[in-house]
């Protein structure tokens, strides 16, 4: 897997929607604990949430961006 480019944190404040930060923070902290295969899908699948839509995405997006990406594996933060 490639590593995050360097302005990745900015990338993600400017396709979040307002208020989301927060959630944004902890679904990212929850990804981090991901082993390199279900990290790379929760990428995949949010790299292809903001091609597909130009809506500002939610935390509760996030979420179940985390949750599919874990589906058949581990569970986030353990």
């Amino acid at each position: 897997m490639e590593p995050l480019p360097p302005d990745f944190a900015r990338r993600i404040m400017e396709v979040l929607a307002p208020g989301e930060e927060g959630a944004a923070a902890d679904v990212i902290e929850a990804a981090i604990n991901l082993d390199d295969a279900r990290l790379g899908s929760f990428l995949a699948l949010l790299a292809e949430r903001v091609r597909s839509s130009s809506k500002r995405i939610t935390g509760a997006e996030l979420r179940a961006l985390l949750r599919e990406s874990t589906k058949h594996g581990r569970p986030a933060g353990t």
